[in-house]
């Protein structure tokens, strides 16, 4: 699978970014994770692990310079077009004279984030007149004095770039989404009476890996488990008449998949063919609206009005899905407050979900691109009540 470079598709975005703040006396601060890899192309896995790691990307028309600890300096370097220039803080040790010598990688060291981010700011400000921060800049101990953009107007800039995706971006989305369906297609194969839910967990995430899937959420959940929402896969071991509900997900490159489907070992109850049909009706109506210039609350009332009239009269969601990329949950969310319209580049999942404790739950989820006259699945397994040998 080709892809562009990191640095150069950062590149790609951080000039959307740039365009759609109509000005070139701004100055741009991502903070927050999915911007910080949006416009550097870099994920630390400090992320998953500390949760005061803190990063950022100071970049204007012409410029970059990443924040970060110093231990993310070369993963971040190996991502970046060059020249690359890092302003790293804490301690860490890198026997790399050397590999500074080019000069296509420059490197400042500072005390703590806010005084290397203070330095960032200070070197891009010249011909700035005020700067554009994608989060609180309260946060942060700031020491420029350029006036601030306001808060919503920066973060609609940040939200909608990201809420249209590029071609590349739209290629890494299908083939996360292609990998997620052939790790669901796997573990379905061996899914059967007498196995686990941490078993199919277990063959779904290895074949995410293997084929170069970060694993995100796993669910995996079965019997009366299924209706516990995001509940990691356990040892209960499936049984004939089991609904088995799957929600799964994972980066590739950094961009996301979140597929779902529903299965039964052996033949379905009544109920369940009956709960089954209803939302397969409402994901349908869901899939067929999903279409430039549709209203995401029309979508969504639609959807949950499909549900009822199939014969769950008692349904109802908080959403009925959300936009997809760098994050799992993206804007727009496909709900009833705050319309908003979808144009073509945005990548939408649509799903109908059911929850009922104990008994169970069922399921499904896909994942669409907007186009110019459409929209076009990115998933493509059927949409069906799987059956599971007993």
């Amino acid at each position: 699978m080709s892809m562009l470079p990191p640095g150069v598709l950062a590149r790609m975005n951080r000039d959307r970014v740039v365009a759609l703040g109509g000005t070139r006396d701004l100055l741009y601060v991502a903070a927050k994770l999915p911007n910080v890899v949006y416009c550097s192309g870099y994920r630390s896995s400090a992320y998953d692990t500390d949760p005061d790691h803190r990063m950022a990307v100071v970049f204007d028309s012409e410029n970059m310079v990443v924040v970060g600890p110093v231990a993310d300096l070369w993963g971040a370097a190996e991502c970046a077009s060059k020249p690359f220039i890092y302003m790293g803080y804490r301690r860490f040790f890198f026997d790399h004279t050397e590999a500074l010598i080019d000069g296509e990688t420059r490197f400042e060291q500072y005390s703590s984030f806010d005084s290397a981010l203070n330095a960032a700011i200070a070197r891009l400000s010249d011909g700035k007149t005020r700067i554009a921060f994608d989060t609180d800049p309260t946060a942060f101990d700031l020491a420029s004095t350029l006036p601030l953009l306001s808060q919503e107007d920066a973060d609609r800039v940040f939200r909608t770039a990201r809420s249209v995706k590029s071609a590349a971006e739209i290629s890494l989305l299908r083939s996360a989404t292609e990998i997620t369906e052939q790790a669901l297609s796997t573990s379905l194969a061996n899914a059967r009476s007498g196995v686990s839910e941490a078993d199919v967990a277990a063959d779904i995430t290895a074949s995410m890996i293997r084929n170069g899937i970060r694993p995100g959420f796993v669910v995996v959940t079965s019997g009366p488990r299924a209706a516990l929402a995001d509940a990691y896969a356990s040892r209960r071991i499936l049984r004939p008449g089991d609904v088995v509900r799957i929600d799964i997900g994972g980066t590739f490159g950094g961009y996301w998949s979140d597929t779902a489907c529903t299965a039964v070992v052996g033949e379905p109850s009544d109920e369940i063919e009956k709960v089954s049909a209803a939302l397969l009706a409402g994901q349908a109506v869901a899939l067929g609206r999903v279409l430039p210039g549709s209203q995401t609350a029309e979508i969504f009332h639609a959807t949950i009005s499909a549900v009822c009239a199939a014969g769950l009269p008692q349904y109802r969601r908080h959403h009925v899905g959300h936009g997809l990329g760098l994050a799992p949950h993206e804007f727009p969310t496909i709900g009833p407050d705050k319309s908003e319209r979808l144009v073509p580049g945005m990548v939408i999942n649509v799903e109908t979900p059911y929850y009922r404790p104990g008994w169970g739950g069922i399921m499904y989820e896909d994942t669409l691109v907007v186009g110019e006259g459409g929209a076009k699945r990115l998933t493509t397994l059927d949409n069906r009540l799987i059956i599971l040998p007993d």
